[in-house]
């Protein structure tokens, strides 16, 4: 081939250079549009509207730089961004009023949006600096969010200071199969509370970890300081379903209640979930018929005729 023909190498020095500056200049607008929303806050009496709408300006800005960046091409840029916006929200709290439903529910968000980052990015691929910076900016918001009754940044709080989503050692251990101690589990579950667990389970699912999702969403459903109970039992048996014709996972689906798996299976229809439905209802009667159990098992088969027949129509 003729050097003509070559395509030059992409200048990635550039690229980066440029991707840099667009980020400083994003950040800088940024900064100055929550500052101007402070300000504004400030000078009006506290109450429910001014809180409420400060709340929805600040999610609205937020969303106009973050919801256009995926995690995996802007994981650095946006960590930077929420640790702006968390530091921004923790200054304007003293003039917010806990009337206001948004202002928790921001927190929550905020939280949420910043672990879900932290889940998605790998670790290595955030400098030290980096991170000790996000640490430091979690803990000073939440230590000046606690003199006002919040403590939504806890969970986030301890996950940087142990150095990542997946660091912490009770966690480790119950996903690696190693022995644990029930009430330090339950603890830890508590800690972070149904919104991280859940997230953590779904991320399991996501990237291929199915047999750890199953552990983990069973803990959950087990754990009986969680509120939502029914919803992780089944994520977990539907995540059982995943791991057929798996023998440990047959086994676990045999032991389960009767009425549990009717109600579930009834969940997953209506969720649209057909396939699973019908694979729960099939394993289930198998194995209820191999122990001779027939009242169990004419009702779980009258469930999995219906499903059929929905499989069918559909």
């Amino acid at each position: 081939m003729a050097d003509s023909d070559v395509e030059p190498a992409p200048d990635w020095s550039n690229r980066l250079s440029n991707s840099a500056e667009d980020t400083f200049v994003a950040m800088e607008c940024l900064l100055t549009t929550l500052r101007a929303l402070e300000a504004t806050l400030w000078q009006q009496d506290m109450s429910e509207i001014s809180s409420t709408e400060y709340c929805d300006n600040f999610c609205q800005a937020l969303m106009h730089y973050a919801g256009s960046r995926n995690s995996v091409e802007h994981g650095l840029p946006l960590l930077e961004v929420y640790c702006l916006s968390i530091n921004c929200f923790a200054a304007a709290r003293p003039h917010l009023t806990a009337d206001s439903d948004n202002v928790a529910l921001v927190l929550k968000r905020l939280a949420l949006s910043c672990f879900e980052l932290l889940l998605s990015v790998p670790e290595n691929e955030i400098p030290y600096e980096a991170w000790v910076q996000f640490y430091r900016s979690v803990q000073v918001a939440h230590d000046a969010l606690l003199e006002y009754g919040s403590a939504d940044l806890q969970a986030l709080l301890q996950i940087t200071g142990e150095g990542g989503a997946w660091s912490n050692p009770v966690l480790s251990a119950l996903l690696t199969g190693r022995p644990t101690n029930i009430e330090e589990v339950e603890a830890y579950i508590a800690l972070e509370g149904e919104g991280f667990m859940e997230m953590r389970v779904k991320h399991l699912e996501k990237m291929g970890e199915v047999a750890k999702a199953v552990v983990l969403a069973k803990s959950c459903a087990e754990c009986h300081l969680v509120s939502n109970q029914t919803t992780f039992r089944q994520t977990y048996v539907s995540l059982l379903c995943h791991l057929l014709p798996g023998e440990e996972a047959i086994m676990e689906i045999s032991r389960l209640d009767c009425k549990d798996v009717l109600d579930i299976t009834c969940s997953l229809e209506t969720e649209g979930e057909e396939n699973t439905a019908f694979i729960l209802c099939t394993t289930f009667l198998t194995q209820q018929l191999q122990q001779q159990s027939l009242y169990c098992s004419w009702c779980v088969f009258s469930g999995q005729c219906q499903i059929l027949g929905s499989i069918w129509i559909n």
